[in-house]
């Protein structure tokens, strides 16, 4: 369903691409002229040139890339925009029908897990700070032998380092508890989709303030609540079934919201890991702090700070972390993973909050982490959260009737996340 979703989409676009041009009315398999070349009208997806063109220019990659102009329609046939190719090979299996740009302009599959697709559909239409980046260029060389176009697409990654501007964390959300007019902002999630906000399962509760009751995006750079944040209703609260507080195992939920998030360049969602990168690289995580005039409690953006963690061998993590009052079972490495921060960070893991990582290297994989005091160690505990840890939170709630789930969440975009049995 959502890669026919996705195809129609596609066409969609690619159809208003191309509104400006007129058709030459001619059937698939003729003969055409593209300019002043010969060609062959074929379906979008089996021109090669074509269809890539139009899926960089449909991520973000303008002018300043090399693409090739938009060749002729021929016609439509079966909603699918027939071209006047001059490529010298055509598509026998339309290999470019299940593919999509990922970050830094790489081409790749969409086939796999619905997050995966899911994350993708996003990079193609949201304002994504590392969409359009990346060196790129696709060529069309005129074979005057063959008297067609042979087409080398080249694509130079930049893996030298990061973008040296300050890092935004569009998916960042605050969670406030209490009344409307005195609202204690005390926990942080990240934005998952439209609707659903993913945290940790203590912050569900605000003790003394009760639930969390509100949303606050658009956070990471405004003081001024009142003026810039934008602010929405927790409408249910889906804690994971296994989650037993202060057990630190399971420490996940889901807050609906009660409508949808509308999503901007500074409001975004990140994307939940499906296992596609290697996660014992240097990631970035963005964490607070209170500073001398401010309090734990009223947090902003402008305190936002940048650390580099390291994914750490599980037996330092298991020497690090044993068995506890919040660790029965001690550090379990099937559910969990820990993290080093660099030595100039060293009072990163003092303080205890809850906040999440944005990634842009490939794509925004999303991690939620906790990190608590560890005896002068730079060592911090984090939750590695998956997809499939988020589908075993839906089975559960299914399976036990007093996690029964309504039929309200079918259909909504956190669906799109996960892979529903």
């Amino acid at each position: 369903m959502a890669d026919h979703r996705f195809f129609g989409i596609l066409l969609c676009l690619f159809s208003c691409l191309y509104s400006g041009l007129s058709q030459l009315n001619l059937s698939e398999g003729s003969r055409c002229i593209n300019k002043i070349h010969n060609g062959t009208c074929v379906r979008l997806f089996r021109c090669g040139s074509a269809v890539l063109t139009y899926l960089y220019r449909n991520a973000g990659f303008l002018e300043e890339n090399q693409l090739p102009e938009i060749p002729e329609i021929c016609s439509n046939t079966n909603n699918e925009p027939v071209v006047c190719c001059t490529d010298c090979l055509f598509s026998e299996r339309d290999e470019f029908r299940h593919s999509a740009i990922s970050p830094n302009g790489v081409l790749v599959s969409r086939r796999g897990r619905v997050a995966w697709k899911k994350c993708l559909d996003y990079f193609q239409r949201l304002p994504y700070p590392c969409r359009g980046k990346g060196n790129i260029e696709l060529r069309k060389s005129w074979n005057m032998d063959a008297q067609c176009h042979d087409v080398t697409l080249r694509v130079a990654v930049n893996i030298g380092g990061q973008d040296p501007h300050p890092w935004k964390f569009p998916h960042l959300a605050l969670l406030g508890y209490g009344d409307p007019d005195s609202v204690q902002w005390l926990c942080e999630g990240t934005i998952i989709s439209e609707r659903f906000i993913l945290t940790a399962a203590h912050c569900t509760n605000g003790g003394v303030f009760g639930n969390a009751a509100f949303v606050a995006v658009g956070t990471q750079k405004h003081v001024d609540r009142e003026k810039h944040w934008k602010i929405y209703n927790v409408k249910r609260i889906i804690k994971h079934p296994e989650y037993n507080e202060p057990s630190w195992y399971h420490d996940l939920a889901l807050l609906e919201t009660e409508s949808e998030i509308r999503f901007d360049e500074e409001i975004l969602p990140a994307c939940l890991d499906v296992g596609i990168r290697d996660a014992s690289v240097a990631e970035t995580a963005g964490t607070y702090g209170p500073t001398e005039n401010q309090t734990q409690t009223r947090r902003t953006g402008d305190d936002l700070q940048m650390i580099y963690v390291d994914r750490l061998q599980w037996v330092d993590c298991a020497f690090a972390y044993k068995p506890s009052n919040s660790l029965m079972k001690g550090y379990d490495h099937k559910i969990q993973t820990c993290y080093g921060t660099h030595s100039q960070m060293d009072d990163t893991c003092k303080v205890r909050l809850d906040v999440s990582i944005f990634f842009c290297s490939f794509l925004v994989y999303q991690v939620l982490l906790r990190r608590h005091i560890l005896d002068k160690k730079n060592i911090c505990l984090h939750r590695y959260v998956t997809t499939t840890e988020v589908i075993n939170i839906k089975k559960k709630q299914i399976k036990r009737g007093r996690w029964k789930m309504n039929k309200s969440l079918n259909g909504t975009a956190v669906q799109n996340f996960v892979d529903m049995p």
